[in-house]
């Protein structure tokens, strides 16, 4: 797991985390029924963080008992308090990693790693997964681009700039895009790919979620860990400036792009 994480604020990820879609998950409870489990299934969610992707599975009305696994305590108290305030009794929390959960031998039926992934190293996470997963159970990844506001070109080509020029710890190298990333379940002989597809979201965003958004972009973090606290402060000032500025007062519509990969663990 990459150290930045260990400066995440809980409070701000989920204060600015958006929720995700139904369509996300419409396909594990289809390959799940198809595969011959049974709801309530056993799903494992990796790096879990303040329980958005349990909550959005819930919503999704997929009768499931959660175990989420991230290595933040702080994230998990968020998660705990979400899922108390929510309702939702059938999120279970633990302390573990994508290259360890902790969980047993055949544990679960499906795994969700939701804008995670890219945080994990990838051989050990694979092998965990697959030593965690029951014989044709399922790997659900979906990771979401930065959003973009249709009506502010000028806006998205001003944030592209940034992340590509300035936003970026120096030497910092981009572990690449959400196909690259995910190629180790694509070429694994073990895994049958059953959904490989974007999935639109279009959510309002005031300028305080966009800068919220922005800072905790992984290169946003790497690039705040390499300057001094005062330093620091002055960006996130500047940053908020920049985009009132460039946005109208109340909220934009910004458009996000869901990426999902959908793996089933074979049987033999």
């Amino acid at each position: 797991m990459d150290p930045v994480m260990a400066k995440f604020n809980p409070l701000f990820y989920r204060e600015l985390r958006p929720f995700y879609p139904p369509e996300v998950f419409a396909g594990i409870k289809e390959g799940l029924l198809k595969r011959r489990f049974q709801e309530p299934f056993q799903i494992a969610d990796l790096g879990c963080g303040t329980g958005h992707s349990a909550v959005s599975l819930f919503k999704a009305s997929i009768q499931a008992d959660v175990i989420g696994i991230d290595p933040d305590p702080a994230m998990l108290s968020e998660a705990q308090g979400l899922a108390d305030r929510l309702g939702w009794r059938n999120l279970k929390l633990q302390l573990g990693s994508g290259e360890e959960t902790h969980l047993p031998d055949c544990a679960v039926d499906a795994v969700l790693m939701v804008s995670s992934f890219h945080w994990m190293h990838v051989e050990k996470t694979r092998d965990e997964v697959l030593r965690n997963l029951k014989p044709s159970g399922l790997i659900w990844i979906f990771e979401y681009q930065f959003p973009k506001a249709p009506e502010l070109p000028e806006l998205n080509e001003w944030i592209r700039r940034q992340f590509n020029l300035h936003w970026k710890a120096p030497g910092q190298v981009p572990r690449g895009n959400f196909t690259e990333v995910t190629q180790i379940f694509r070429n694994d002989s073990r895994l049958q790919i059953i959904a490989y597809r974007p999935i639109p979201l279009e959510q309002p965003l005031t300028v305080d979620e966009l800068a919220g958004i922005i800072f905790f972009q992984s290169r946003v973090l790497h690039y705040e860990d390499s300057v001094a606290d005062l330093a620091k402060t002055q960006f996130r000032e500047q940053i908020r400036r920049e985009l009132s500025e460039r946005m109208s007062q109340g909220s934009t519509v910004f458009q996000f792009r869901l990426q999902l990969l959908g793996c089933a663990k074979k049987s033999v």
